[in-house]
């Protein structure tokens, strides 16, 4: 995992193929030394799975601290709106719209079509 902090945001680059539950005590070490003054964005670029602990995780500093998620491939983004975690971060499409706060993907409507 790659760290940069930019002025007010600090930007985790996940950098793996998929986020194990040992990634997920690394992430949570990074986050306290780092949440106080700053905002959070997770880069998932080259990310295509994610364990469920990370989902609880992500839940859990919902309360604390809101972490950002951006550059998503479709599976995690559905994954995302599926399970309803989609309500406990903000997702941005690329790392730039993170940085300045600006698009951020709201209401997303999406419906589970049944094939005909």
């Amino acid at each position: 995992m790659k760290i940069k902090d930019v002025n007010d945001v600090c930007i985790i680059d996940i950098g793996k193929e998929s986020i194990s539950s040992s990634d997920v005590d690394i992430l949570k070490n990074i986050i306290n030394k780092k949440a106080h003054h700053k905002r959070i964005g997770l880069n998932f670029a080259n990310t295509f799975f994610v364990d469920y602990a990370f989902w609880d995780f992500l839940e859990k500093e919902f309360f604390t601290q809101k972490i950002s998620v951006f550059n998503l491939n479709t599976e995690l983004f559905l994954s995302l709106f599926i399970s309803g975690y989609d309500k406990v971060t903000n997702i941005y499409m690329n790392e730039e719209d993170f940085k300045f706060n600006k698009r951020i993907i709201v209401n997303r409507r999406f419906k589970l079509l049944k094939s005909a």
